[in-house]
């Protein structure tokens, strides 16, 4: 494929996502281009392919970087403040001055935890992101959000800290397992469900008429079809974070299904369900809440339940047994405000959201019941 670039517009933070297969073994090429220090290091995850950090060290290597690796134990469970300290630790033993950089390889995880650490060592240093997931290509990976999750609640302590660059190769989706894909469809989807607030167009018939006429070409990984949707995803992202970087108005309907979500992970230790997985079940939540308050109507509600159901991920929990513990941690979530919980619901057709604060906690709990 050519090369897609992508700019988040924001001022003298602005940066490129460049999209090209095979650009991790040539991300020497593009990282040197920044004019930063020659000092990187490399952050990533034992479930990496080490072929991975060897094709980057490798072209690092060769545009004139010392590069150091730490790999790190994978699971959201380890985006915490022990591992934290490990990347800091290396950076001081090694002498990593302002202008050196960090470089996240991997998911989620891995873009937020050293996402925050760049931003806190020296008070800022330079921050590369390279995602290996389709989560991280499509959401995680761009915006500047970082952070690491404490016992209280997930993404508790953390920065809006831009990356540099954000290098996107999807040829690494091939090796990802397919749960792991579609950790990262919870999140596709959720951009066809906000498609016409965020006012960036796919086409003519919509994002989401997209993801149901080719979700078996999707499921089946083909090259055309991912590129779809990591193009789109990515461009939607880079608008909203353009038009508001600190979440101070649009960008917080990104956070469809995630107030949810967020309560639902912490509740389970962040062991039983994904990301993605409870960002999809937070959607259905979201969805139902809507009904309630008669702002969709059954039909569009069904569609995108069985859409999500159709690229096999979760549209509601088995029992209601951890409902107070979902419940006390959504209310330490970040978009609490005035001590009561906001809520990003759907509202009209398809792809049109709203953001809400009004409703009582025993309504929310009646969603989980439904």
């Amino acid at each position: 494929m050519t090369e897609k670039t992508i700019t988040v517009d924001l001022k003298d933070k602005s940066y490129n996502i460049h999209i090209k297969q095979n650009i991790l073994s040539q991300s020497g090429k593009y990282i040197s281009q920044l004019k930063i220090g020659r000092k990187i290091l490399i952050v990533t995850q034992n479930k990496i392919p080490y072929i991975f950090y060897k094709d980057l060290k490798s072209s690092l290597t060769k545009h004139g970087f010392k590069v150091y690796i730490l790999v790190l134990p994978s699971g959201e469970h380890n985006k915490d403040l022990n591992s934290l300290l490990k990347i800091i630790s290396i950076a001081i033993k090694n002498k990593f001055e302002r202008n050196d950089s960090f470089c996240a390889l991997g998911g989620g995880v891995i873009s937020d935890l050293t996402g925050f650490a760049a931003s806190i060592y020296f008070r800022g240093i330079n921050f590369v992101c390279i995602p290996t997931t389709l989560l991280g290509m499509v959401d995680a990976a761009i915006g500047g959000k970082t952070a690491v999750n404490i016992k209280e609640g997930k993404n508790l302590l953390g920065t809006f800290y831009q990356p540099k660059i954000i290098l996107i190769d999807p040829k690494c989706l091939k090796t990802l397992p397919q749960k792991e894909f579609l950790v990262g469809m919870g999140e596709v989807i959720k951009y066809g469900l906000l498609e016409k607030t965020a006012k960036q167009p796919f086409s003519k018939n919509g994002f989401f008429s997209f993801l149901r006429t080719k979700k078996n070409s999707i499921l089946k990984l083909r090259t055309n079809e991912l590129l779809k949707i990591i193009i789109h995803s990515a461009l939607v992202k880079a608008h909203v974070v353009s038009k508001d970087e600190k979440e101070s108005g649009l960008r917080a309907i990104l956070n469809f299904g995630h107030t949810f979500a967020h309560g639902i992970e912490q509740a389970y230790n962040y062991k039983t369900y994904t990301h993605g997985e409870a960002v999809s079940i937070g959607m259905c939540l979201a969805y139902k809440l809507a009904l309630r308050y008669n702002l969709i109507s059954e039909k569009q509600a069904d569609l995108v339940v069985s859409l999500i159901k159709d690229f096999g991920l979760p549209t509601k929990l088995p029992n209601t047994s951890r409902l107070n513990q979902i419940i006390k941690s959504m209310m330490h979530d970040k978009k609490v405000k005035d001590g009561k919980l906001r809520f990003v619901i759907p509202e009209k057709e398809i792809g049109r959201v709203k953001i809400i604060s009004e409703i009582p906690i025993n309504e929310v709990k009646a969603v989980f019941k439904d």
